[in-house]
């Protein structure tokens, strides 16, 4: 069984990944998108990224910066970034890859709320989540969830955004998987009485 790697590239010189170029060219099936100047590939395996080593030797002048990671690992997803020049990959950090799985509604109002609440989760994980640089080029990653002790216990948090007329939960498991639930709340009606206990 075959897994894929997902990877966002930028370069110091951006026309090799510019439309029409050689290298664009060849990936094209693979191209996500481009976003502030980084372009996001998916492809199968290695190949992308041998490719992006291989280019680099081509242009030896030219500092490659790659984020990538395993899609198919949602609980313990790590990217790595490199610093790729003159053929040469230097890992210079680690960190958890998290995946966030929203329901998928079609509804304009909720995916812009759910892009809002994305941002939020990201500031929990932030400051939850500690990621502390080794010596050497492997990461600690200080995260709680699903430890066991001794027990048997195991713990994971929620993060919770709502107001009036939404709820969002997003829970955090393992390294990397954040399951997001929403409801949508009943409005409350003002033509009723107020109901006295």
């Amino acid at each position: 069984m075959g897994y894929y790697r997902g990877t966002k590239v930028s370069c110091t010189k951006p026309e090799l990944f510019a439309s029409g170029s050689t290298f664009n060219q060849e990936w094209s099936d693979f191209i996500v998108g481009v976003r502030n100047g980084v372009t996001w590939y998916h492809c199968r395996k290695e190949y992308l990224n041998n490719a992006i080593v291989e280019l680099s030797k081509q242009h030896p002048d030219v500092t490659f910066t790659g984020v990538t990671w395993t899609d198919d690992d949602y609980e313990n997803a790590i990217e790595f970034t490199s610093i790729i020049k003159n053929g040469e990959e230097d890992v210079v950090k680690m960190a958890p890859h998290y995946q966030i799985f929203f329901p998928v509604i079609e509804d304009e109002e909720y995916n812009s709320l759910c892009e809002r609440f994305e941002k939020q989760i990201n500031l929990y994980l932030n400051r939850i989540d500690l990621v502390n640089e080794g010596e050497d080029e492997e990461s600690d990653f200080d995260i709680l969830n699903d430890k066991e002790d001794e027990e048997g216990f195991k713990s994971y948090f929620t993060i919770t955004w709502e107001n009036d007329k939404h709820i969002f939960r997003a829970t955090k498991r393992f390294t990397s998987m954040v399951a997001v639930d929403y409801q949508r709340k009943k409005p409350k009606n003002p033509d009723l009485p107020i109901e006295k206990n």
